[in-house]
């Protein structure tokens, strides 16, 4: 609407002119939402999100960590090999050299080896739920990155209109100054307005480039070209309203997938302290051995064992209490992090419900005031009763009044995107 009010007093000013007709054509295409204009180009969120889920480096890296769990699994449960000694008996004697052959084997404890398996299983579950873990935090700052550049880009569209306009404006004002109709302090403040105006232009792409190198960093591209983006914040979640906090702080428990982590490094810890207290206890250890001699009486003598540690010094009494000590630490750390996460998504509630609180009050007081404020400009400009002063401090509330609701609702988003992060599911999911 702002940008109709600056082509009517453009109108004004070239009068009966041929760039009259110019400027006139251009207040259709001011009509036109600024988001529109990579409507049909560009990637979307959700293809933002599938695209980072294959080919962020940090994740494919960390889903490395699977392939190690699996084969830890392998290593708890293989088998122990026997071992066999070879000997030669009666070497001083020459023709009269015999051979010894010696098997020893340990069976696998049958504790030891079940809580190794389970206690490997465990850590492989730890695994797979902390890729889960950091598949979910990746997705939510892939959205966050999409909503930020999306709002840059509507804002940028609103700044090149603005400067394109304001050019026109200059070159219609030194056209009047020729003919003795403005004065040159008009033409200085409408360019001081234009340096103004192209400093906020540049604020606004330094953030769109440190946008789009996370954007790039998160999607695993390697590539100076900027990202193309496409969509619209989503605005259907702005006045719908929030879910429960606590009911929130409960589905949290219950779905994140870092909460279920650490329930499987405890499991984990528990198995490995049944090893160490089945160690106490002795175990065997199976041996038998052939030799053969020159011997007239016994030529071949088999043996057969069986044997056993004493624990009678040591009672693995350290291994325990240390196994014992870090299975206390993660219940410890586990409990804590179940505080740590419900107090993150009261936090996350709460920012959220002020956010949305702020948007609904510019969608029902600000917005409505600033578009009867546009429409009482114009009509002042048709009769003549606003001069270029005025114009233009017209023109910058209304531009930061547009701005800062823009701001507002990608604030909006951010906190709506900080609980679903929080939480580990979508919001939507959960108001059903």
């Amino acid at each position: 609407m702002w940008l109709m009010a600056v082509t009517v007093v453009l109108g004004l000013l070239c009068a009966e002119s041929a760039v009259a007709q110019v400027v006139q054509a251009q207040s259709v295409n001011a009509k036109e939402p600024a988001q529109e204009s990579s409507a049909t180009t560009g990637i979307s969120e959700d293809e933002a999100v599938l695209q980072a889920l294959k080919q962020n480096p940090e994740l494919r890296a960390f889903r490395k960590q699977h392939a190690v769990a699996e084969g830890e699994i392998l290593s708890a449960t293989a088998i122990e090999n026997p071992t066999v000694q070879f000997q030669l008996v009666h070497v001083q004697t020459g023709a009269q050299m015999g051979f010894a052959i010696t098997l020893k084997w340990t069976p696998p404890q049958p504790v030891v080896f079940s809580a190794s398996r389970s206690a490997a299983r465990a850590h492989l579950e730890q695994v797979k739920y902390e890729i889960a873990d950091k598949e979910w935090s990746i997705a939510n700052q892939v959205r966050l990155a999409h909503s930020t550049l999306l709002t840059l880009q509507q804002q940028r569209a609103l700044y090149d209109q603005m400067l394109a306009l304001r050019k026109q404006m200059i070159e219609l004002l030194k056209t009047r100054i020729t003919h003795g109709a403005a004065t040159r302090i008009e033409l200085n403040m409408l360019q001081l307005s234009m340096l103004f105006a192209q400093r906020d232009l540049d604020d606004l792409l330094l953030k769109q480039t440190d946008s789009q190198s996370q954007l790039h960093t998160l999607l695993g591209l390697l590539s100076a070209a900027p990202i193309d983006v496409r969509g619209q914040t989503s605005v259907s979640q702005e006045p719908s309203p929030l879910p429960d906090a606590d009911a929130l702080a409960e589905q949290a428990l219950a779905a994140r997938p870092a909460l279920k982590a650490a329930q499987s490094k405890i499991a984990q810890k528990e198995q490995l302290l049944r090893v160490e207290k089945a160690k106490r206890w002795p175990w065997f250890e199976l041996s038998g051995r052939y030799r053969s001699t020159n011997s007239i009486n016994y030529p071949n003598e088999g043996l057969v064992g069986i044997e056993f540690p004493l624990p009678v010094l040591n009672w693995n009494s350290g291994p325990v209490k240390i196994a014992a000590a870090e299975l206390d630490l993660e219940q410890a750390l586990a409990q804590a992090q179940i505080q740590t996460l419900k107090q993150a998504v009261y936090r996350a509630h709460a920012a959220l419900q002020t956010r949305r609180n702020i948007v609904l009050r510019y969608q029902k007081e600000v917005l409505p005031v600033v578009a009867e404020h546009e429409q009482l400009m114009e009509l002042a400009l048709r009769g003549g009763q606003l001069d270029l002063v005025a114009l233009l401090s017209s023109e910058e509330s209304a531009l930061r009044a547009q701005k800062e609701y823009q701001e507002a609702r990608l604030s909006f988003r951010r906190a709506w995107l900080a609980l679903e992060a929080a939480v580990g599911t979508p919001l939507a999911e959960v108001a059903k």
